[in-house]
């Protein structure tokens, strides 16, 4: 029997908490963790993390730089047509976080409005898509743009809404405004176009986690204070 294989496993350098924490923090840790902890774990394979910034992470798995990422990888059919993607392990919602006494009632609400989003996400898609009038500030780093918020640089910012979560969880100063319409979304496992294999054993092994409830502990263990 050969040395277990080793999967080169890229990660999102901003840490979008509670998908997964700072690797560079010494106290590495998230839902995104123990998952592929326990999936690999399953199928005797070993992780090296490859820390990247998230606007080239997609174009280096592409390249053959990386075997898979496991970093909030939204599953959109224009990446579908790159890249495999595993079923997914999390479904969402994008959000309009705001300030505490701020209220949105609707989305003519942001009409004027500056808003803050992440650069290379479908975040900046869907705001670009939808109000190409508005001033839009981007941030590389997702404390860069709740930091944004909170100085008043920007009156809003469109996030994913289990990372909103994971940050208003630890700022009370915060709120999601509201959950935005016909923006139903999941997470999954990107991986290099024509890894089939790997593909169905991580299907496989998904399955089998949410079969015998691993799946569950995992999920109840970082979501349970968090609504979206």
């Amino acid at each position: 029997m050969d040395d277990k294989k080793v999967l080169k496993v890229g990660l999102d350098s901003a840490a979008p908490y509670p998908m997964h924490s700072d690797y560079a923090a010494g106290n590495f840790e998230g839902f995104e963790v123990d998952l592929l902890q326990a999936i690999t774990t399953q199928l005797g394979l070993v992780v090296e993390y490859e820390v990247s910034l998230w606007s080239t992470i997609l174009e280096k798995l592409f390249k053959g730089e990386l075997d898979l990422i496991c970093s909030a990888v939204t599953v959109t059919t224009s990446r579908q047509h790159i890249l495999e993607f595993s079923n997914p392990y999390l479904y969402f919602r994008l959000c309009a976080v705001v300030g505490q006494d701020d209220s949105l009632g609707g989305l003519h609400h942001f009409k004027n409005k500056t808003i803050g989003v992440r650069e290379a996400t479908e975040a900046e898609k869907y705001v670009r898509a939808h109000f190409p009038g508005n001033n839009i500030v981007y941030a590389v780093t997702n404390k860069e743009l709740y930091r944004k918020l909170q100085s008043g640089k920007i009156d809003l910012l469109v996030d994913d809404s289990p990372i909103a979560g994971g940050f208003l969880q630890k700022n009370n100063k915060l709120k999601i405004g509201m959950f935005l319409p016909k923006t139903d979304s999941s997470y999954a496992i990107a991986m290099r176009k024509g890894d089939v294999k790997l593909k169905k054993q991580f299907n496989e092994t998904l399955s089998l986690l949410k079969e015998n409830g691993t799946y569950q502990r995992i999920y109840k263990k970082w979501f349970s204070e968090i609504q979206f």
